[in-house]
């Protein structure tokens, strides 16, 4: 899979506040739509896929969520990146009965069911290194956090 342009600094909100994954959900989904990235169906199947397969991660460094859904609600790649001024809860991926305090947050869409498995590896073992997950939080402007993470998704290259 081609990940070289997933990330787009169009897709970014740093240090932004929502209440609570609803809000959330409901705020991304919206701009999402509007943006022709996704469906109309995108937000329901985003909760109901959460609720069935929950998304929040802890890694080394910071508790991640990577919500996504399936492929038949997305019109063309993107990875909505959304880093929050205060915490909300996510129920775990590996326990869903326990919930997670999440900072930043990874809303995938993949047009090709096949691809989603090797993208969510990719960020899950990059989300294990220090520099990729500091590079998440300290870096405060989108066009070269865009440019950074899109670096590390290729490669380098």
């Amino acid at each position: 899979m081609e990940f070289k342009s997933l990330f787009n600094s169009q897709l970014m909100k740093l240090n932004h506040s929502s209440q609570n994954q609803e809000e959330l959900f409901e705020e991304v989904a919206r701009e999402l739509v509007s943006l022709e990235y996704v469906n109309e169906s995108y937000q329901e199947a985003l909760v109901q896929r959460e609720q069935s397969f929950p998304t929040g991660l802890k890694t080394n460094y910071c508790n991640i969520a990577i919500p996504h859904t399936d492929a038949e609600h997305v019109r063309k790649p993107f990875i909505y990146l959304v880093q929050l001024q205060d915490e909300v809860e996510f129920h775990n991926m590996g326990d869903s009965s326990e919930e997670i305090s999440v900072k930043l947050v990874l809303f995938l869409g993949i047009t090709d069911p096949k691809n989603q498995t090797i993208l969510l590896s990719t960020l899950m073992e990059h989300f294990q290194t220090e520099e990729f997950s500091k590079t998440m939080f300290e870096e405060i402007d989108t066009k070269q956090l865009e440019k950074k993470l899109n670096i590390f998704l290729t490669g380098g290259k």
